[in-house]
């Protein structure tokens, strides 16, 4: 019986948060207590970056959307992003789940125009939301749907 593209895009999308939450909420808890401290927020997830599998780029945003670090990606920093203001793009509106962690619908990113999705965890200091780390992923990247593109 073949599976059908619905489940399986669920399916993809199940194993890839499978893949993602741990090593994303470790990184969040290292990004507490560097928040507010751009350096030490770069510092983090240059160290980070490579425990975070098929990552195109990390940064992180606070509760507003605004970026408040650079990004980083597999050459190192990318500062240009720096105050950016994430709030209108897709990854951004959708809910969090209580638990802390999403994987976002597919959308086109902007700098590269390619199918993408973000996955967010939340970073909390005493018990409160600061923001969230945010990780992108290019879909053509991905073992799960490399094959379509």
């Amino acid at each position: 019986m073949q599976i059908s593209w619905k489940d399986s895009i669920y399916l993809q999308r199940e194993k890839l948060a499978q893949l993602l939450h741990e090593p994303l909420a470790r990184l969040a808890e290292q990004c507490a207590p560097a928040w507010g401290d751009r350096e030490r927020l770069n510092a983090v997830l240059l160290a980070g970056f490579p425990g975070i599998p098929h990552c195109t780029y990390l940064y992180c945003v606070d509760v507003d959307g605004i970026q408040v670090c650079d990004n980083v990606g597999e050459s190192g920093l990318v500062p240009d992003h720096f105050g950016r203001d994430r709030s209108q793009r897709p990854y951004m509106q959708e809910a969090v789940p209580v638990w802390g962690f999403l994987l976002s619908d597919a959308y086109i990113s902007l700098s590269k125009q390619r199918p993408s999705i973000t996955a967010l965890q939340v970073v909390r200091v005493d018990s409160r939301v600061m923001g969230y780390v945010g990780a992108d992923f290019d879909l053509r990247d991905l073992p799960a749907t490399a094959h379509i593109y």
